[in-house]
């Protein structure tokens, strides 16, 4: 590597420099310094090296200009080398760096395959860091539902069948959605709901109660008659408005209330 008669290439963040063979590189001591490292240079780069850097093959060893004392030893670091330094160092400065110096490339496919998998295990945990914040945000609207207020848990739960109809192209869905639910409450709790609702109109008759009343009830009047019931029901209606992502419509239309 021709350290003689260095120009410098870019000045961004920090220094790159083109050899006298063209060849572009990094100085030592300035990648120590815009990395903000408290390490002494001279125990740092050691460490760098360890990580399987070579003399003349990764960087090059030269003394740096005396200012009156001992010329300090210096090192051009070749850009393969710098980027996995700066990347090796986990802060971001080390990022910015890195970025830089990822952007001086004109192909990525020249980059080494160990650093290629370096960059693309971080874009894989920034999509990962996306997703989680998608999964926290979808949690705080669940927590919405979870709130469903267990004394109106009728009126509301009906709500949430309309939402859940309105996310699946309009209101002709909320019969489907009802058979869905009631097939579900008679999964769970081991009953029919179809044959309790027979069995209410046929004790509300024999109590005297008009046929007019009697032909209203329906399988919510069933499942108002029996806590756990209520408890399963309530519990349905709040997995299907997740289910089908109710959830972002039941709060905006709470919004504009």
């Amino acid at each position: 590597m021709d350290t003689n008669n260095l120009t410098v290439f870019s000045k961004e963040i920090i220094p790159v420099y083109t050899t006298g063979t063209g060849e572009r590189v990094v100085i030592g001591r300035e990648l120590h310094e815009k990395l903000k490292i408290d390490t002494p240079y001279n125990k740092w780069f050691p460490r760098m090296c360890e990580y399987g850097f070579f003399e003349e093959e990764d960087f090059q060893t030269f003394l740096s200009e005396s200012t009156g004392g001992r010329p300090a030893e210096n090192h051009t670091l070749k850009l393969e080398m710098a980027k996995h330094v700066a990347m090796i160092q986990r802060s971001p400065e080390g990022k910015a760096i890195r970025d830089q110096l990822i952007a001086l490339e004109t192909n990525v496919s020249e980059l080494s395959p160990e650093l290629r998998l370096l960059i693309n295990m971080e874009l894989k945990q920034k999509e990962q860091a996306k997703a989680i914040e998608a999964v926290n945000q979808r949690v705080d609207d669940i927590r919405e539902v979870v709130a469903l207020n267990p004394i109106q848990w009728r009126e509301e739960s009906q709500f949430m069948v309309a939402s859940v109809a309105k996310q699946l192209g309009g209101i002709e869905h909320i019969r489907d959605i009802h058979s869905e639910i009631y097939n579900l409450v008679d999964s769970r709790a081991g009953c029919s709901l179809k044959r309790r609702l027979e069995n209410l109109k046929s004790r509300m008759a024999m109590e005297g109660v008009s046929k007019s009343k009697i032909r209203t009830l329906n399988k919510l009047d069933v499942i108002a008659q029996d806590k756990k019931l209520i408890e399963i029901y309530v519990a349905i209606v709040k997995e299907m408005a997740v289910k089908y992502d109710a959830i972002r419509s039941i709060n905006r239309e709470e919004q504009n209330v």
